[in-house]
């Protein structure tokens, strides 16, 4: 089965019609929901820093169809990182500068997992090895 990790920005961008990407990440989300791209895995620690950004800036009644829409959608897999994920993306964090610590536990989860591919808007992820990122609705499998 083809995947390809989806980060907050893109689940962000798909729910803030003011947010700069929003039409982009309205693509990615339709496109994977529609089969059309990879099956989009979402971390638990990405879920937590959308539902915590969607619930703070918008309202809790968003934030619950935000999960929704993801739980329900056959096109989205809601995963949770194993702990060693969580101990490898500590030391990712303390010996990079740059890389947000949110980023560096999809960073060691996607090494563990064997995942190339991300569909998010931060560059932060150009430079870590092993992961190719994805700002568009490409399907990088096709």
């Amino acid at each position: 089965m083809a995947v390809a990790v989806v980060d907050t920005g893109v689940l962000i961008g798909m729910v803030d019609t003011d947010d700069q990407h929003h039409d982009g990440a309205m693509e990615i989300v339709r496109e994977i929901d529609h089969g059309t791209l990879p099956t989009g895995r979402v971390t638990n620690y990405v879920l937590l820093e959308t539902l915590n950004w969607i619930h703070t800036r918008k309202r809790h009644q968003k934030a619950v169809d935000t999960y929704s829409r993801l739980n329900q959608s056959a096109g989205f897999e809601l995963v949770h990182a194993a702990q060693k994920d969580f101990i490898n993306a500590i030391d990712r964090f303390k010996t990079r500068d740059g890389l947000a610590f949110g980023d560096a536990t999809i960073a060691a989860y996607m090494d563990r997992e064997g995942i190339e591919y991300i569909y998010s808007f931060d560059n932060d992820f150009d430079s870590v090895d092993g992961i190719t990122r994805l700002d568009t609705a490409e399907n990088p499998f096709s």
